[in-house]
Order: structure tokens, then C-alpha cells, then sequence
């Protein structure tokens, strides 16, 4: 099996499994901040026990990832936090369509950080992301969704950091990075967390979701990492934008704006002709 295979398949299974984050945040009902804290507290406990029990060991991790490993854990932190905020603010489907735009910023850290060239089909596929950003933007600015669409913005660029700080560093561990990511979001949300506010189902909602859906997916994905460029993961994010909007009409009847599908047309058919013909050029080699 080529690297390029690995790494679509380990990126194609964490963005499945990671498609279902916003679906049990609106089910919790919990405000932005208290979903949020939760589902960090929740992210860190099973990864740190993983890393414990199937790992080199959380210590040894720490010791050996150094600062790095710590910095990817504040990065996913702030990811996840704005992450879970948006989804309180906008639409389900303006999330996840803004979200895709990490190509643009992926393309722009490995440049700077890793050197990593960059073709011309993909300044294209940028291009076409940001102006599919744009049209959403300018639709939620008539529904009041704007402060939503800049949080998912800024889960957009913290993202497409982690990308790269993984494809840098790839020999931190990736369990270990995960779980301190839900370390930071449960210490950024919980300046804004009403402690008093949970009750039991939302408490098993979002275990569900902290236990096993969000840190098994960005397991998948920080593993992709190894095999693809941090460019090609962010381009990933493509099969989300069909998928998650299914969802939220599935299960909460949600229909965004107009400008939601013109500009998600827009970044899903040059983003995904991009991503096939990558794949093609490599498996041709």
C-alpha cells in the first residue's frame, strides 16, 4: 500500500468520524463555553489514557515531545475551542464549508515552516476557497451569523497549524498532542463555563462525543499526518462539506442561507478536482 493510500484512508476515517462533533454539540443543548469545557475534560481523559496504556506513557511523552508537543496541544486547544463556539452561533453548514479553507493556511505555514512547495493547480484550489469563504460570509451578515463564521475562521487557521506542526515533527506522540488539545479547550472554555448548568443527558452527549468520535478522529488524522502533506489533509476536509449539512438537515432540519450552497459549490468541486488529481499524479509514480 503506496503512503499516498495510507494517508488518504487514515484521513478520509477521521474526517468521517469528526463530521459527527457538531451534531453532538447542538444535541447537548449546553451553551458554547459549557460544551466546550466538556468536551475537552472528556478528549483529555481518554487520550491521556490511552497514551498511558497503549503509548510510550504520558511522562515519557511529555518529556520527549518538549515544547513542541506542547504547542501542538495549545494550538488544537484553540481549534477546538472556537470550533464549538461557532457551532453555537452559525449555521452547521458554515462551519464546516469555512473550515475547508484550512487549505489556504496549510499552504501558507508549510511554506514558510517546511519549505514545501506549492503548485499552481493549488494556488488555484486556494484561490477558489477563499472566494467560496467570502460568499458565505457576505449571506450570514444578512442572518447574523458573522460572529459564528469568524470563529470558524479562527478554527480554521489553528487547525491548519496543527497540520503542519505534525507533518514538522512527526515523531511527537500523536495520542499525547490529542489529549493536551483537550486540556487547553477545557482550560480556555473555562473562564466562560457556568458550572452549575449540566445535566445528565448533556454530560453522556458529550462524553460520547469526547470518549470516542472527536479524539479517535483526530487520532486518524494526526496519523495521516506521516503520509501526506499538511496541505493534502487540510484538502481532506472536502468530504465534510457534503456530509455534515446532510446531517444537520437529518437531524435538526437546518437549512442555511442561499449563499451557503453557492459558495460551498464553489469550494467543494475545484477543492475536490484538486484532491483526485493529486492522488492520481501519485499513484501514477
Amino acid at each position: 500500500m503506496s503512503e499516498q493510500l495510507k494517508g488518504t484512508l487514515y484521513a478520509f476515517s477521521g474526517i468521517f468520524l469528526m463530521s459527527f462533533d457538531a451534531i453532538f454539540i447542538r444535541f447537548s443543548g449546553l451553551g458554547g463555553f459549557e460544551a466546550s469545557f466538556l468536551f475537552g475534560v472528556f478528549s483529555f481523559v481518554s487520550m491521556a489514557a490511552a497514551a498511558h496504556f497503549f503509548g510510550k506513557g504520558i511522562f515519557s511523552s511529555l518529556k520527549s515531545g518538549g515544547f513542541i508537543i506542547i504547542l501542538s496541544g495549545a494550538v488544537m486547544g484553540g481549534s477546538g475551542t472556537t470550533f464549538v463556539l461557532a457551532v453555537q452561533e452559525t449555521t452547521i453548514a458554515n462551519v464546516v464549508l469555512i473550515m475547508t479553507s484550512s487549505a489556504v493556511f496549510s499552504s501558507v505555514y508549510s511554506r514558510i515552516l517546511l519549505g514545501e512547495r506549492t503548485d499552481l493547480w493549488t494556488w488555484a484550489a486556494v484561490a477558489a476557497s477563499v472566494i467560496g469563504v467570502y460568499i458565505i460570509v457576505r449571506g450570514s451578515m444578512a442572518h447574523h451569523g458573522l460572529k459564528g463564521d469568524m470563529l470558524a475562521l479562527a478554527a480554521s487557521m489553528f487547525s491548519s497549524m496543527n497540520y503542519v506542526i505534525w507533518r514538522k515533527y512527526p515523531q511527537i506522540s500523536r495520542t499525547m498532542a490529542i489529549a493536551l488539545g483537550g486540556f487547553f479547550v477545557a482550560i480556555f472554555s473555562s473562564f466562560g463555563t457556568d458550572f452549575g448548568g449540566f445535566g445528565m443527558v448533556p454530560v453522556l452527549i458529550m462524553a460520547a462525543m469526547g470518549l470516542f468520535s472527536a479524539p479517535v478522529g483526530r487520532a486518524f488524522i494526526s496519523t495521516a499526518a506521516r503520509h501526506i502533506t499538511a496541505m493534502e489533509i487540510s484538502l481532506f476536509t472536502l468530504s465534510r462539506t457534503a456530509l455534515v449539512p446532510f446531517l444537520a438537515w437529518l437531524f435538526f432540519t437546518e437549512v442555511p442561507p442561499v449563499q451557503t450552497f453557492v459558495g460551498g459549490a464553489v469550494i467543494f468541486s475545484v477543492v475536490a478536482l484538486h484532491s483526485l488529481s493529486r492522488i492520481r499524479r501519485a499513484s501514477a509514480k
